[in-house]
Order: structure tokens, then sequence, then C-alpha cells
């Protein structure tokens, strides 16, 4: 019997790529000796896990399924899973007859039922991997689809999720990213955030573990203290505060205000500065004024994010917030981000110059796209694939290796440096 081979394409966050590992390990499980393929026309299935977030990610999950289904023969299987269906269902089905079989992203869920925790497939290089600590969300953002699509936060246990650990710890694996749609709602019966990652990093002897995404509401100290003191434990947090004005921030559901901002991100400058900053924030939401955008410009400011990701509010007919009066027009929203991001820019240009002289661990990547007389890595100050990487320039590295690097020079979002060891 002829092997049946995959074609996959996973859309959206690391959270889906995990559900696409998830689901390729199924289907390699009960297909014995599926393999994958990186040309379209040599598969037997087309896999598309899809992403339904905000409306450009509709519109990039269409655009896949279409360009699959134009170059689909009569005897591959196009398959498309993922919260794109879980949004549409029967209309999607309608709309897509070219599609053979639709799986809704709890199919991920029964594929990690059935593989006992630890997967056979990993889409990312063999040094790193996320693994998914928590399922759905149970905050109510009014801008958010996400407990519409995936349901309430279900966390994972932890003997389940150190399985998958050890797992990933045999193969040699240097980084694990958790990732969830809020970490701070992981609990099994009295413990919580702070236990896991106490556990995690007690347990486990991977170099870094690192923790994404944090809710500013539920975040303590107890759960800091737990990061920092772990010598496994990447210093980066990654809290996405949406915004800073009191008005949008109650508009937007999000159970916090401006002082709870300040105070958090103060008791973080002041008792445990050597965190990396992340946070991600949206413009144009329906009310927000000239005045509240000066606002968040302010805050921006103050805090001084290492990074940062900036959207510009898009109305989905699903979501409470599409129901709001005094919609900013999408001209304005897309303006504001461009303005907030220009100050984002010089701030991450101004805060990178602190590491030029500094020796740091820099995990090797490969080789740089740009030219192949450049090695790439990151230090545990850059999450992968979202934020700036250190350009190599000088001695030898193996890739997926850590190193010691010496920076010798900063960029607008990027590091220059050469191995010392």
């Amino acid at each position: 019997m002829a092997i049946k081979t995959l074609y996959a394409i996973s859309l959206g966050c690391p959270k889906n790529l995990t559900d696409t590992e998830y689901v390729i390990s199924m289907m390699k499980k009960e297909n014995k000796g599926l393999s994958l393929v990186d040309d379209i026309d040599y598969a037997d299935y087309i896999l598309i896990n899809t992403c339904a977030f905000i409306q450009e990610a509709v519109e990039e999950s269409i655009d896949a399924i279409l360009s699959a289904a134009l170059q689909k023969k009569d005897n591959q299987t196009l398959i498309v899973m993922g919260c794109l269906y879980n949004r549409y269902g029967e209309q999607l089905r309608q709309e897509l007859p070219e599609v053979d079989l639709f799986w809704t992203a709890h199919k991920a869920q029964e594929a990690q039922d059935r593989l006992k925790n630890t997967k056979v497939f990993y889409a990312t290089p063999r040094w790193r991997a996320y693994v998914k600590v928590i399922e759905g969300c149970s905050n109510r953002c009014t801008y958010c689809l996400i407990p519409m699509i995936r349901g309430k936060a279900r966390p994972r246990p932890f003997n389940d999720i150190l399985a998958e650990v050890k797992y990933l710890e045999e193969r040699g694996v240097k980084e694990v990213t958790f990732v969830g749609q809020d970490l701070t709602l992981w609990t099994e019966q009295a413990f919580g955030l702070e236990d896991l990652i106490k556990k995690l990093s007690a347990t486990a002897s991977i170099p870094w573990l690192r923790f994404l995404y944090l809710n500013p509401i539920r975040l303590n100290k107890g759960i800091l203290s737990a990061m920092y003191e772990a010598p496994n434990v990447c210093n980066y947090l990654d809290l996405p505060v949406q915004h800073a004005s009191d008005k949008i921030l109650r508009m937007m559901g999000r159970g916090y205000d401006q002082k709870r901002l300040y105070d958090i991100f103060g008791l973080i400058k002041r008792d445990f500065p050597e965190f990396s900053l992340r946070t991600s924030v949206i413009t144009g939401f329906p009310g927000e004024t000239e005045k509240d955008f000066n606002t968040l410009l302010s805050f921006i400011r103050e805090v001084e994010f290492d990074h940062l990701g900036c959207f510009a509010y898009s109305d989905e007919d699903k979501a409470h917030s599409y129901c709001f009066r005094d919609k900013v027009p999408s001209k304005t929203a897309k303006e504001r981000r461009d303005r907030l991001l220009t100050i984002q820019n010089s701030i991450s240009k101004s805060r990178l110059k602190r590491f030029v002289g500094k020796t740091m661990d820099v995990l090797i990547e490969g080789v740089s796209e740009e030219t192949e007389f450049l090695l790439k890595g990151r230090s545990e100050f850059q999450a992968p694939e979202v934020d700036g990487i250190i350009y190599i320039n000088e001695g030898s590295g193996i890739e997926g290796n850590i190193h010691r690097v010496q920076i010798t020079d900063s960029f607008d979002y990027d590091l220059l440096g050469r191995i010392t060891q």
C-alpha cells in the first residue's frame, strides 16, 4: 500500500500551531507511514488550520483555502479546520463546496487525548517548541471572539503538561514556550500559575522556559517572583494591556483601570528590573477620542516597553463591541497605530542600546536570511517569531545550541554580536 502524504498550512498564533501539531500527529498515527511534503502537488491530504480572530485573519484564511482549492486535484482531500469553521459553521460549508472535510478547533483536543499528551510531530525547529497549557478563555473582552470560538478556559492538567515537557527534554529541546489565551487563568485544585511555574522550573532541565500570555488583572508579586527566581525561566513578560484610558478599558471589558496598570508596571520596574516587557494595544476602539489616544501614548512613553504590537481595531460582527456607537474611522485608527509605532520604534531603539558591550546567552537559530555570512539567534529577552533577533558576524556557533555572545552594536529592533564561547 502506497504511503500517504500530507501538505499542511497553519495560520494564526502559536496556540493554533500547537493544534496543527496535535492533529498532524494523530493523522500520522492513524495513517501508518504518513509523511509530510512541502509541495501541494504531491500531497494526498491538504490540511489548512485557520484563524478567525480579526477580519484580516479571516481574509487570510479564506485566501489560503481558495488557493488550495484551485490547485487541488481530484485524488486529493482538502481538510479545513480551526477557528474559521468554529465561527462560521454551516455557512462556510455552503460557500466552500471545494472543501472535502471540515473540523472544528476542538479536533485538536480529540487528537491530544488520543496521543496521551505527547506529540510525535512538531512544526518548530528541533531546539524549541510550544506547549499549550490552557484552552479557551473566560475573560469577557468586548472586542474578542475567543470565548465564543474556543469556549471557556479549560486548564490542562499539570501531569499532562509535564509529560509533554519531559518528552521534549528527551528530544534535546532548549526552549519551551508555554502558551494560552491567558495563562493567569490556569488552575488545578488549589494550585495556580505561580505553582505551575515553580513545579515546571524545578522539574524540567530545559534551559529556557517562557510563559505567554499574562493578563494584568491577575498578575501578582507571587507569579513575578516565581518567574524571577527560577534560573531556567526567561525574564520575559508579555502583558497585553490593550489601552490605558479608563474609559476605553471599561468599554473593552478589561476589568482593570489605568491605576492598576501603573501599579503593576511600577512593581515590575522597581522589584524585577531585569524583566524584558512586551505588550499589545489597540487603536481606534469605538469611542476613542484623540484625548484617549494621547493617554495611551503617554502610558507607552512612561513604561517604555521593549517590544510592542499594535493593531487597528477590527469591527467583528459577533463581538459585543460591534454594537457600540461612536465608531472611529478605519483610516483614523490606522493613522493612530502608525503614530504609536513610530514612538515605539524610538523607545525600542533606545532600550536596546543598554545591551551593547554586555555578554549574554544566545540560542543560535541558524544562518540569517539576509546573508550566509551572518548567523542569527535570540536571547531570553526575545520571544520567537515576534521580537527582534541578534545577528552574529564573528565566531562559530552550532544551530540549536546556546552560546555566549558579546553584543557589539544595536539597531531599531535587532542587535549585533560576536560569539565568545
